[in-house]
Formats: structure tokens, sequence, C-alpha cells
């Protein structure tokens, strides 16, 4: 079965030469108005559309083809549209590209050309078609809402599988915002302990003075205040599984009673004379080297040991290769639900943009990023000023720059060099005034 192309244009008899040319390789429909176009479309489920933007009843104006662009990206976000565009029309093909189309051919059509770049294309629908497949194979196989294909996310998905039919601690190590709870909250969901509750506790969020009675809880009257009995986080986990996040912030005090818990699976309360039995599982998160905190005496070994029976480390986003592009897909997919707006796309300089970002804050920076350029776009398209991402087209500008003033400079400084420092004679054959001269000589530091 040949692959689909759609070709639209008032012209029929660019229409005719295009596909006299193409209909070897491609089953090629072709459309040279907006409502055929989209019946075509629409009917035939096309991946690849070879569009001139000046379309009738106003062949001049790019805005019917444009109107058209989006009709078909709204239809299927993963069509590639291809803008036929005259050196005229070209801050109209600009415009199409930031809306979505994939690329841009010149006119007048050189049809051997033609030939190559729609070959391209379709290898790289392809592709597309092969990654997202790939994609939806390892999320039948993946975590909750932890989304990734890399070598390293497989490796925690395959670990965690492993561990959650079984009760012993695991330690999960990451930076901050990779998503070590969803990781936590995996394992329990995996587990023969899902029915029970899941109960996190950020241990850097609770003053020290307060966390002891966090975890374990107090007896009425143990100290001011205390006017009830109150049953604490590992109490409340009982059947169930206790996530014990930034585990390295808990006092060296509490340690030995977390670590009585790990032994015995025996808590007393504050001011309690009566040990309680417990049967929790203890999960626990650190974006600190505990190992380090070990050897300098800041954290127990006995306890380490304990929790680290099996580890997790969880790769930062940057480390993560394309697992970024997907992630960020599924999230404006799924923000789009939640604010209840049409379906949305990243332009191909937002996606190029999320692929150069390092992602210091991870998972939760991408997520924050999404979510402002849903909200802050005008259209369906995201580019990277919606991001706030440094956009990689304009990048090409102060680089360009720079090219030219080092030019500049060395091509000062060796005329100068040459005519041993003469400012009338270096002037005069660069062809420039004097004043000129002292200009440049000051700008790039030079004597």
């Amino acid at each position: 079965m040949t692959e689909k192309l759609l070709v639209v244009d008032d012209d029929q008899q660019i229409l005719t030469q295009i596909r006299w040319v193409l209909a070897e390789d491609y089953t090629v429909f072709t459309a040279g108005d907006r409502d055929s176009a989209i019946e075509i479309f629409r009917r035939e489920q096309m991946s690849v559309v070879l569009l001139d933007h000046g379309l009738p009843p106003e062949p001049r104006d790019a805005e019917v083809g444009l109107q058209l662009l989006e009709d078909l990206i709204s239809q299927n976000p993963l069509v590639k549209v291809i803008i036929v565009s005259g050196t005229c029309e070209r801050a109209n093909a600009l415009r199409a590209v930031d809306r979505g189309a994939h690329d841009i051919f010149p006119k007048p059509v050189d049809l051997d050309e033609l030939q190559v770049v729609i070959g391209r294309v379709f290898k790289r629908v392809a592709l597309e078609q092969e990654s997202l497949e790939e994609r939806q194979l390892a999320q039948r196989v993946a975590i909750e809402e932890i989304i990734g294909a890399s070598p390293a996310m497989l490796a925690v998905f395959t670990t965690v599988r492993k561990v959650a039919g079984t009760d012993i601690p695991v330690l999960i190590h990451g930076e901050s915002g990779t998503g070590k709870e969803l990781v936590a909250n995996a394992i329990h969901n995996l587990s023969a302990r899902s029915a029970e509750p899941f109960v996190p506790i950020n241990c850097a969020a609770i003053p020290e003075t307060l966390i002891e009675t966090e975890l374990f809880g107090h007896e009425r009257g143990s100290f001011t205040g205390a006017v009830t009995q109150r049953r604490g986080k590992i109490e409340y986990a009982r059947g169930g599984t206790l996530f014990l996040d930034e585990i390295a912030e808990v006092a060296p005090e509490l340690q030995v009673k977390i670590l009585r818990f790990l032994q015995e699976k025996v808590i007393d309360r504050v001011g309690g004379r009566e040990p309680i039995h417990v049967d929790a599982r203890i999960i626990a998160a650190t974006n600190r080297d505990l190992e380090g905190l070990v050897k300098t005496g800041r954290f127990r070994a006995d306890l380490f040991l304990r929790l680290a029976v099996v580890r997790v480390p969880l790769p930062p986003l940057r480390e993560r290769g394309s697992d970024v592009i997907e992630l960020a897909e599924h999230l404006l997919s799924a923000y789009c639900r939640e604010f209840k707006k049409p379906p949305a796309k990243f332009s191909g300089a937002a996606l190029e943009a999320i692929r150069r970002h390092p992602w210091p804050g991870n998972v939760r920076e991408l997520q924050n990023r999404v979510k402002r350029g849903l909200v802050l776009t005008e259209g369906r398209v995201i580019g990277p000023k919606e991001l706030e991402l440094e956009d990689p087209l304009a990048e090409k500008v102060p680089l360009l720059k720079e090219a030219q003033q080092n030019v500049e400079k060395e091509l000062v400084e060796r005329t100068l060099q040459q005519n041993g420092g003469n400012i009338s004679k270096t002037a005069r054959i660069l062809g420039i005034s004097r004043p000129t001269l002292y200009s440049l000589l000051s700008r790039h530091g030079l004597r």
C-alpha cells in the first residue's frame, strides 16, 4: 500500500505536473480550494500535505491557506504540511511555519528536488509512527504517570516491578523534581498493599520539633497543647506504605526510632508507655548523597543499610534523551483537558528549545513551563516565548554578529600592523575615515 499525498494548489498545471512526477511512488490526491482539501484530508487520513497558501477566493492573500493549515493540524496534530512559497511570499511562509507547518519548499518548483524532499518527509513520518508505537508500548508497560522510554527509565520500571511484589525497604535517589514520589506510589500500587493507604511525609518540610509527633503520634497530656491522643503517620499507614521523602533531613535522635520500627515493626507514641505493633512498608527518598553523610557521621550507617536494601536511582530529565519531548507532549495534552482548552501543539522551535534546555528543575520545571505556555499562548501553537525558553532560531543572529565583529577586529589589527601603526594610511586602505578608524580601535580595544 503506497503512502497518500495531498497537493493543494489553485494552479491546475502545477497539480498535473506534481501528480505526474510523484504518482509512481505515492497515491496523489489534488485539491484546488480549501473545502475540497479538507474533505479529501478527512476522508483519506493524510499524513503529508503539499500546500500553496495562495488559495481562492483570494489567491493573492495567504489567509485562506493559513486557515487551511490550522484546520489540517487541528484534525491531525502529527500531519506534515510543506508550504510551497515564492521569494515574495517569504513572510507568509514564515507565518505558516510559526503556526505549525513542517517545512518550506521554494518556487518555482524543482520536481526532482521535490521528489527527494517528499521522500524524506515520508521517512520522517514512518520513523515517528514507529516511535509512537514504541512509546505506546512503553506506556502500556510504564508505571502510573511516569512517562519515558529511555534506557534509564526502562531500567527504573524493571526495578520497580521486581520490588513491588516484596515488602523490602526501597531507597529512591534523585534530584529534586525527578518524580520520586511517583515512583514510590507506583511501587505501592503494584504491590499486595495497594488497597491500603499510601502515606507520604516530607521530612524536610516539618520543623524538627514536630516531626517526631507527626511520625509516631502522641498521647493526651504528653506535652503542652496535647489535649487529645493523636496517631502518627506510621499508624495511618498500617497495612500500606509509608513514604519518607527527604529522609536525609531527619535528626540523628529520630533516626534511632525509625531504625527500631524497621527492625521490630513497633513504635512508641510520644508520652506513651505501651509499644504499638504496626505493619507498614517503608519507602524512603533523598536528593542527597546518603553514603557521604554516613561517612561524615551525619546519617546512621545501620539505618542507611536498612533503608537501602534496594536502591532506585532516578535520572535527571537532562539525561533522559527524547523522554523530555514525550513528557512535554503528554503534559500539554493533559493540561488541555484540565483547562478545557482545544488541542494545542508545540512549534518546531519550541521542541528544539525543549531539547536544548538543561532542565535544572527537572519534571517539576517542565510541568510549570508547559502549563504557563498553554495559558499564555493566543493560538494553538506554543512557541519558545510562551515557554520562556531561548528561541534556537534567534540564537543565529548574535552568533553572526559576533563573527562579523571578530573579522572586523582582525582586519583592522592586521592592516594597522602592516602599515607600522600609521593611522592615515590604514584608514585609506580600509576605505574609511580617520575618526571611524579611531572608533573601531576603541571598540575592539586596539592600540
